[in-house]
């Protein structure tokens, strides 16, 4: 959790932590946060409404900037089956694991990650493939809020990918 303010309160210092709901990101206040990052002057985000789950609700990776949002995947104008366009996998690692989704956007794939392990630590980030290669890798700069796990993607009832997405840095 984000430390929001430091308050002063009768010659003692208090500081308060920001709820997940109001973290930094490009999700709106009616929406869960199901992971989201600040990659430097952008910022990546996976939204969902609050009624998400395998039978309702969207799903949606955004990047961009607050005011300027570049991308935003899949359109919630056309209605598609989150599991057309979205599969998610957990990882396993020396001392840790992690998790990822894949929104599959024709030619182009952009993967959300998050993992831990011994050794590297946490890697954290946006990963974007065409034709199946990698073009782009994006680390987050900050401690990401994230729900990027077998317990979500259970819940959402995604499709496993089944090309298991390596992270990038880890040969």
């Amino acid at each position: 959790m984000r430390l929001s303010a430091v308050t002063r309160l009768g010659g003692v210092f208090v500081m308060t932590a920001l709820p997940v709901w109001a973290a930094e990101s490009l999700c709106n206040t009616q929406e869960q946060i199901i992971f989201s990052c600040s990659l430097g002057k952008k910022m990546v985000s996976v939204c969902a409404s609050n009624d998400f789950s395998a039978s309702s609700g969207y799903l949606q990776y955004r990047f961009g900037q607050k005011d300027a949002l570049e991308l935003a995947f899949p359109d919630l104008t056309e209605p598609a089956p989150a599991d057309q366009s979205v599969q998610a996998r957990t990882l396993m690692f020396a001392g840790g694991g992690g998790g990822y989704l894949r929104f599959i956007n024709g030619q182009h794939h952009y993967i959300v990650y998050t993992a831990i392990g011994k050794g590297w630590g946490a890697k954290d980030g946006v990963a974007v493939e065409k034709n199946s290669q990698l073009i782009a890798n994006l680390e987050c700069q900050d401690i990401p809020v994230s729900k990027l796990g077998e317990e979500f993607f259970t819940h959402a009832g995604l499709s496993v990918d089944q090309n298991e997405f390596q992270i990038p840095g880890l040969d």
